[in-house]
């Protein structure tokens, strides 16, 4: 059996399967823990391209776009925070038990009120000589009320009244630890969403993570970058779900479909193949450690105007539409929305750096 069918034949309605420990654990047992992580602490060593792959064909089986959320967010923490900026000592200790579903990770820089704006970031670490002791709280996280293990972005300097922030390892079982109650999301309902806080949580020093003062720049910054490729796998399954039942539909009710119908059926599948290159490009981009902002803004330019298209043609033939198609759609459509404002800051950004650009020349 493959391992797609493997994962998702333990479950009935795995299309409204909440992400859990035990869904974790099964996700590893079947193969898909620690892709990207070379093999010397027990990962796959596969490219960020494979794990795009993987993921749209995982998302057209399991249908599920929180459930992909979730494990997407993990195998960022596994790879990214702690395969590339754990030391030695970090890695033997965590990566092992991340692999093998014993632990899943979160990553905690959002806060109440100001999201992950650096400049309202009050989150804060006091470093002395034995210890850490750190006060604040973080929410919005993906895994949060059930993840083990947290990488936590926190106040440890301020420069010339700018702020700089360090990454440190925190557990659950650590004094001064405290998880929020969960969120409830009108989206991606089955990625369970959270918070913690840190009451004068106290941490070992040898819990720092990658360099002091660098992990907004070094961590954060190329993690949000990172996110939104990696995603691209599920966005693409998700994508494809919708047009193989709207299809199935048609012809289950031997639904007769006009020149512009026809026509917009094409444009789906037209977008979607589009989008799939796009997709591949941009994680081989990640491989090859290359920024792919311009990839990334029009992937999801692409995934925008599918989704118009789609409802519009929903729109026109409601009783094609079925609960299951309208849940998936409502977190596609959801997941566009939420980044549309930080999309079109990135837009205007480069047309500023285009001018710019051109009046020197």
């Amino acid at each position: 059996m493959n391992p797609y069918k493997q994962f998702t034949s333990q479950y009935t309605n795995i299309e409204r399967l909440i992400f859990s420990k035990a869904v974790h654990k099964h996700l590893s047992k079947c193969g898909f823990s620690g892709w990207m992580l070379s093999k010397e602490f027990g990962g796959q060593a596969k490219t960020a391209q494979e794990l795009i792959h993987a993921s749209e064909l995982l998302m057209t089986h399991c249908q599920n776009f929180g459930l992909m959320l979730s494990w997407i967010v993990h195998e960022i923490v596994t790879w990214w925070f702690i395969g590339h900026f754990g030391n030695e000592i970090q890695k033997k200790e965590y990566l092992p038990k991340m692999i093998s579903g014993d632990m899943l990770g979160a990553i905690a820089i959002s806060e109440p009120g100001v999201g992950a704006h650096p400049k309202h970031l009050k989150t804060h670490a006091r470093i002395s000589e034995k210890n850490i002791c750190m006060n604040g709280e973080k929410t919005y996280l993906t895994n949060g009320p059930i993840a083990d293990l947290f990488v936590v972005i926190a106040m440890t300097h301020v420069e010339k009244a700018k702020k700089q922030y360090s990454a440190f390892i925190v557990t659950n079982n650590m004094l001064g630890f405290e998880y929020t109650n969960p969120l409830d999301f009108s989206f991606v309902q089955t990625s369970p969403h959270g918070g913690i806080i840190l009451n004068k949580c106290m941490i070992s020093k040898t819990n720092l993570l990658g360099e002091i003062n660098t992990a907004y720049d070094f961590m954060v910054k190329p993690f949000r970058e990172i996110e939104d490729t990696l995603m691209m796998g599920p966005i693409l399954g998700g994508m494809q779900c919708q047009l193989d039942y709207l299809v199935h539909e048609i012809n289950q009710q031997n639904c007769s479909l006009n020149h512009e119908q026809l026509l917009t059926i094409g444009n789906l599948q037209t977008i979607i193949s589009s989008s799939r290159v796009i997709a591949e490009k941009a994680g081989q981009r990640l491989d090859q450690k290359r920024q792919s902002i311009d990839l990334l803004l029009g992937f999801r330019q692409w995934a925008e105007h599918y989704q118009t298209c789609y409802t519009r043609l929903i729109d026109q033939l409601p009783s094609l539409e079925t609960d299951q198609i309208k849940f998936l759609t409502h977190d596609l459509c959801s997941i566009g929305r939420v980044a549309s404002k930080i999309m079109q800051k990135k837009q205007i950004d480069i047309g500023k750096n285009i001018i710019h650009l051109s009046s020197i020349k």
